[in-house]
């Protein structure tokens, strides 16, 4: 049996309140990862002039005028913005499905001042006008303290929904004012960035991927500029941004591009599909079958978006991007392309192909929230397991007991993200540290309507809630929004999320000793309203998982 992939069109009435209550939370974009802060448009090229204060910089590619904006309302500081910067020339034409390629020099200054266009993506309600689309959509934005030549930490932020929607429109001055340069970027998503299809002669699949990579060499050749240190930077996503982050772990070009990451509900153990150009051995599916090919997923995708499953190059080409996006069912997945991925990235991490960087992985304790979005019906995903659905049942039984579908859900999310987390955390102790995290913090408003910490709250954690919400949000969700800071930050300043001293977070909030990840004795670090370290997170469960993904991945 393959993967399921159809959507249930009908969810029980409880599942939907307690995604109801989760998207009151104000998560509702965060729920899969991704973000809707800020609005802006493609910056302009050749601005006529540069306003008093405005920072103008020199990049590789031309120049940018950028903005400066004081740090806080009671601050004299000031920050330096440079939004819609283009990392890659334009994906357009015959470039779509290709290799992001060299972006074109412009010697009068640019103008970046806001964010670039959106790559393509389903619209969301009242999105559409104030965030407009292209395919034109390779650039990334920079918040710094000041373009000074100073080295300081970087931090590269990938942003995450499903791989289909998303942008890197985010507060990156929550962080730029702690000191770091911040940096967050589009990449191409849906069948327009992971595609493979017999029509194109081209072995590379994963096209977003590599515009993550394109980013990341354009910030070691150019972060100096902005006062960053490109001899340290720290790449950090949520849901498709941990995924990503995991797949650059083990990214054959990433050598040296990045010296800490943070994965964070990743999902490096979930089934993928393998093009034609994979060397690798395919993995089974989901239910221990065969799968099918990246070929086949791809012409069944184009047949829905109005071509013939024969399509040449030249017709797939002359696609709207908006029919191949609302072809798509459920989230887009990456693709064992034997390039830009030889195998499923938990296989490369367990035989040690990752790169020896300190990491930090973890995830919610209802990563299953996200279940509805992702095209994998309940009853499919039930079937999958087949008698083994009973071993679920039985260490599931208390959500079993309240539902099915809480039952299913916390299953599914407990698959797709927790157990990646300590498998990837497991396989890093013969390459680098490690350091795991478990999230299960619910605010005291929403205790009796959900039943964890929803997945993607972390992201409206780090961005979204900080003094300055006291009032609005409970204080321990700002309190350990500011403890989960100030470990992200220890780590992208020293590569240890406990810092470099004892007195490192003297000035921030008092963080508890985060032990590094060890599998015999599985020690994670627990953020609720009190953190704490507990051993054997999940250990029956996650057992069960890991016995079954060893089934899946056997030769």
């Amino acid at each position: 049996m393959d993967e399921p992939r159809q959507p249930e069109r009908v969810q029980t009435s409880r599942l939907r309140r307690l995604l109801r209550a989760a998207l009151s939370l104000g998560t509702s974009a965060l729920l899969i990862g991704c973000s809707a802060s800020g609005s802006g448009s493609n910056a302009a090229a050749g601005a006529d002039s540069q306003a008093p204060g405005e920072p103008l910089l020199q990049t590789r590619s031309g120049p940018i005028i950028g903005r400066s904006a004081a740090v806080g309302p009671d601050s004299d500081r000031t920050l330096q913005t440079f939004f819609g910067i283009p990392y890659a020339a334009p994906p357009l034409g015959p470039a779509r499905w290709a290799p992001p390629a060299k972006v074109q020099s412009w010697s009068q200054p640019r103008d970046a001042g806001a964010f670039g266009a959106d790559c393509p993506q389903p619209l969301q309600a009242g999105v559409e006008a104030t965030h407009p689309q292209s395919e034109d959509c390779l650039t990334l934005n920079v918040w710094t303290p000041a373009a000074d030549g100073a080295r300081r930490p970087v931090m590269v932020w990938i942003h995450g929904g499903g791989f289909r929607a998303g942008s890197g429109r985010v507060d990156g001055a929550r962080f730029a004012r702690e000191g770091v340069v911040f940096v967050s970027l589009n990449y191409r998503l849906g069948a327009l960035g992971f595609f493979a299809h017999p029509a194109l002669d081209e072995p590379l699949a994963n096209f977003g991927t590599q515009d993550m990579v394109a980013a990341l060499k354009w910030v070691r050749r150019n972060i100096t500029r902005f006062g960053g240190d490109p001899r340290n930077v720290t790449i950090f996503g949520v849901s498709a941004g941990g995924m990503a982050v995991n797949l650059l772990m083990v990214h054959p070009e990433t050598r040296g591009l990045f010296q800490q990451a943070i994965a964070q509900s990743g999902y490096a153990a979930w089934p993928l599909r393998s093009s034609r150009y994979a060397t690798a051995p395919r993995t089974l599916g989901m239910a221990l079958g065969r799968q099918t090919s990246a070929e086949t997923d791809a012409m069944a995708l184009v047949r829905r978006a109005g071509a013939s499953r024969t399509a040449s190059a030249a017709e797939l080409r002359a696609l709207s991007p908006a029919a191949l996006i609302d072809a798509l069912e459920g989230f887009q997945t990456p693709i064992v392309d034997g390039t830009s991925l030889p195998s499923e990235p938990a296989t490369l991490f367990a035989s040690g192909r990752q790169h020896a960087v300190p990491y930090i992985t973890g995830g919610n304790s209802y990563e299953g929230s996200v279940m509805p979005y992702s095209g994998i019906s309940l009853t499919a995903y039930e079937a999958a397991y087949g008698a083994d659905i009973e071993t679920a049942k039985a260490l599931y039984a208390e959500d079993w007991a309240v539902s099915r579908e809480l039952g299913l859900s916390r299953l599914f999310g407990d698959e797709r993200y927790l157990l990646s987390a300590r498998l990837l955390g497991g396989a890093m102790l013969s390459r680098a540290p490690a350091w795991l995290y478990y999230i299960r913090f619910v605010p005291e408003v929403m205790a009796d309507k959900l039943p964890g910490a929803v997945h993607g709250g972390d992201a409206f954690l780090l961005f979204r809630l900080g003094p300055e919400a006291a009032g609005e949000h409970e204080q321990a969700a700002i309190e350990l929004a500011e403890r989960m800071r100030g470990y992200w930050l220890n780590f992208a300043r020293t590569g240890d999320p406990n810092g470099a001293s004892e007195d490192a977070s003297a000035s921030g909030p008092q963080l508890l000793s985060w032990p590094g990840y060890e599998p015999g004795t599985d020690r994670w670090l627990v953020f609720d309203r009190s953190d704490s370290v507990m051993p054997v997170v999940l250990g029956a469960k996650l057992n069960f998982l890991t016995r079954r993904h060893a089934i899946r991945t056997a030769p």
